[in-house]
């Protein structure tokens, strides 16, 4: 059985390549979620996420990092190899004016509950890349 790493080299970090994709569009939403995809040149599927300080403190916005970097971790070898994702926590713009406690809530989410709303925007995006 092969070990389940998350390396250096699957991380999508640098401001070039978020920027990169981002601009290609390619989205899917639920909720609070987006998840973006764009093909990239190193024939591995890598990895990137970003919480909004709008989502709590520095404890729970590591905290979903850590969810969603181990649920791709588990899960990498079910992906489409070749492709960066980006995951991005955030809350909607009403619901953070109307009350912070409120949205902060939205983001209490275990780890089956994630896996489960990710591996779905996973699929949906990729049905979506040429």
């Amino acid at each position: 059985m092969d070990r389940l790493l998350y390396r250096k080299s699957q991380r999508v970090s640098s401001e070039k390549d978020f920027s990169r994709v981002l601009g290609h569009r390619c989205v899917v939403r639920r909720g609070n979620l987006r998840l973006y995809a764009a093909p990239n040149e190193v024939q591995i599927p890598r990895f990137g996420v970003s919480v909004g300080k709008a989502c709590g403190g520095a404890v729970e916005r590591n905290r979903l990092k850590r969810l969603a970097r181990e649920v791709f971790r588990t899960h990498q070898h079910q992906v489409r190899a070749g492709t960066d994702y980006i995951l991005i926590f955030s809350p909607q713009k009403k619901k953070v004016q109307e009350n912070k406690q409120a949205a902060r809530k939205a983001f209490k989410i275990g780890y089956k509950e994630l896996e489960t709303i990710l591996l779905e925007m996973i699929r949906a995006v990729e049905s979506r890349l040429h």
